[in-house]
């Protein structure tokens, strides 16, 4: 009995490859605005720090040196969140490739199973009918 091979396995292996390549993309980016959000946090817990030290100072001075860092603070956070926006269009499209190869791959996967299962089925028949000549020739060689 011959082994089962799937005549489109070229196939699917090169989409199961351009499915890696797409999600390799994709990870790049959401890595991209991972680290922006890590960023923005890092921004918020040194206001909070910030904040603490100058409610205990009593210093004029340090409440401007304050206010003006909240300033430099508030426009990171601004370009930080821009840089987002902009990843995250860029990641849409990243995203519906991801969503196109996974269907493709799917299709194809299905597909495989459908022969497998089509192969199994006509192994299992001819090993009947082998067994049923084999039965027959032996009844037949008793006579």
């Amino acid at each position: 009995m011959k082994r089962f091979t799937f005549s489109m396995q070229k196939v699917l292996d090169l989409r199961n490859f351009q499915l890696d390549q797409a999600q390799a993309d994709l990870g790049k980016i959401i890595a991209q605005i991972n680290q922006r959000n890590l960023q923005l946090k890092e921004l918020a817990e040194k206001k909070v720090l910030v904040t603490r030290r100058t409610d205990a100072s009593s210093n004029v001075s340090d409440y401007f040196a304050t206010d003006a860092y909240f300033k430099l603070l508030e426009q990171t956070k601004e370009r930080l969140l821009q840089e987002i926006v902009t990843l995250e269009m860029q990641a849409q499209p990243k995203r519906e490739v991801v969503r196109e190869c996974m269907k493709k791959v799917k299709v194809l996967e299905e597909l495989k199973k459908k022969r497998y299962a089509q192969w199994k089925k006509e192994v299992e028949k001819e090993e009947e009918l082998s067994l049923e000549e084999v039965v027959a020739f032996q009844s037949f060689s008793k006579e």
